[in-house]
């Protein structure tokens, strides 16, 4: 069965089967994180092993998992697993070869149980934090593999040349177009972001595939112009990030510019995640892998399931370095579409109207920039008890164009306005790691409205 044309009840068995595995023979026995959660919950994994009863689960984040604002606390999603409790959750398989293994070689077993759960390879996530996400060696097999799907949603093969303008950190994008590529047989060459560095490398490849940080693509294809690099071959420019409408135009109007006429795709890895999905030629949307991933939307201020557009929370199949079950991701996406890809046929799961880390946005505060976890916000605010309802403002103050968070509350009749002021000033700090700018108490006539992130969090 083909990964990519399988019909929906074909994916539905398979990753029912995953997500078995994934929950009740990886995640529950040995996430530290999962495993309390679970049993504060009152659940046990074998109860939240399908579909249906995982979603009954509140899907969780970075302050959730590091509530203190310790991104140390990231390592208790790493799963642990020492030698006797892998033989007793690994598959049948794999666990018959690990034992013959050692019969024909003493010392062998350990390398063979090793390779499935020791993490040998680290990437750093975080969008309000920054953490390290584990991999094993079996993890950097299925990011290849992914890797090498991803350069068939793309239109491209062994003939093309990437040459990718990424910083050289130790990011998901930048691992798995690595792996891809090798998955690929496709040459590729990394020499960082730095335009002359770009511009030097593809004087020496004539690359077919050059790979941008979407926020900073018009840019460097300026930079590069500037620095004499050479894009006859160019035939893709690949925007790593789910690029905005305007990046998107902005790009455009630098290759316009150019002289250069080329397709224009997008690829991207939700923060967390280590997969990289990518758009086709001339369909819409991230084609996703629904044998190594579960994709669900929540409503982005109280974390419930939603049947439209929301935040993008995802659950992994198949990874045992840092495993990720109901990860709410900060990505906005105004649906999940199914069916056939009308650009290439694909009947995989496509993310459709992404907006990257629109939940935990960098703001430019007066005490320094970071990032600010609009979801902890709203979740200090939600359902409260002496607030009948409440906004929130994110951007940029007319005063000195610093960006601001603002909260407004109506409190109820009963409460003392100061005392509610305090109260969420509090809450607020507590769940999202940082004091608002101010606390504005108002009538329900007076609360502000404009363009929304979600039904109550409001954007300048």
């Amino acid at each position: 069965m083909s990964w990519d044309n399988s019909t929906t009840k074909q994916q539905q068995s398979t990753q029912a089967a995953a997500l078995k595995a994934q929950v009740v023979d990886a995640v529950g026995p040995f996430s530290p994180f999962w495993r309390g959660r679970l049993k504060s919950l009152g659940k046990t994994a074998s109860q939240v092993s399908s579909a249906e009863t995982l979603a009954t689960l509140p899907a969780v984040g970075e302050r959730d998992v590091c509530a203190d604002g310790n991104p140390a606390g990231a390592a208790a999603l790493v799963l642990q697993a020492g030698e006797s409790g892998w033989a007793l959750h690994a598959e049948g398989p794999q666990l018959r070869k690990a034992l013959a293994s050692r019969l024909a070689r003493p010392g062998s077993y350990r390398a063979v149980v090793e390779a499935d759960i020791r993490p040998t390879s680290f990437v750093f996530a975080g969008l309000g934090m920054r953490f390290p996400v584990a991999s094993t060696r079996g993890d950097l097999d299925v990011v290849a593999r992914a890797g090498a799907r991803l350069w068939q949603v793309l239109g491209l093969s062994r003939a093309d040349v990437l040459v990718a303008a990424l910083p050289l950190r130790p990011s998901a994008s930048l691992q798995a177009l690595q792996l891809g590529a090798i998955g690929a047989g496709c040459p590729a060459l990394f020499p960082g972001d730095d335009a002359d560095e770009v511009a030097a490398a593809l004087r020496l490849v004539p690359a077919t595939v050059l790979a941008l940080p979407s926020g900073r693509a018009a840019t460097l294809l300026e930079d590069l112009d500037e620095a004499g690099a050479s894009l006859q071959a160019l035939s893709t420019v690949l925007l790593i990030g789910a690029p905005s409408d305007d990046e998107r135009r902005n790009v455009a109007a630098a290759l316009s510019h150019l002289g250069r006429r080329v397709t224009v795709l997008a690829a991207h890895a939700p923060d967390g995640h280590r997969l990289l999905w990518g758009e086709c030629p001339k369909g819409t949307g991230l084609h996703t892998y629904p044998d190594l991933e579960l994709l669900q939307l929540v409503d982005p201020e109280t974390g419930e399931a939603t049947s439209g557009g929301g935040e993008l929370v995802l659950t992994q199949l198949g990874l045992k370095g840092t495993a990720l079950l109901r990860w709410r991701t900060g990505d906005l996406a105004e649906g999940i579409a199914t069916g056939s890809c009308p650009g290439c046929g694909r009947t995989v799961p496509r993310v459709v109207g992404t907006r990257r880390g629109a939940l935990v946005p960098s703001l430019a505060l007066r005490t320094g920039t970071r990032g600010v976890d609009l979801r902890g916000v709203a979740a200090a605010l939600d359902g409260r008890a002496d607030v009948v309802d409440w906004r929130v403002v994110v951007g940029p103050s007319t005063r000195d164009g610093a960006d601001e968070v603002l909260v407004h509350v109506v409190p109820t009749a009963d409460q003392d306005e100061t005392d509610v002021a305090v109260a969420v000033a509090r809450d607020v700090r507590q769940a999202a790691g940082l004091l608002p700018t101010q606390v504005v108490v108002v009538d329900a006539r007076d609360l502000p409205t404009g363009a929304a992130l979600s039904r109550r969090v409001l954007v300048r």
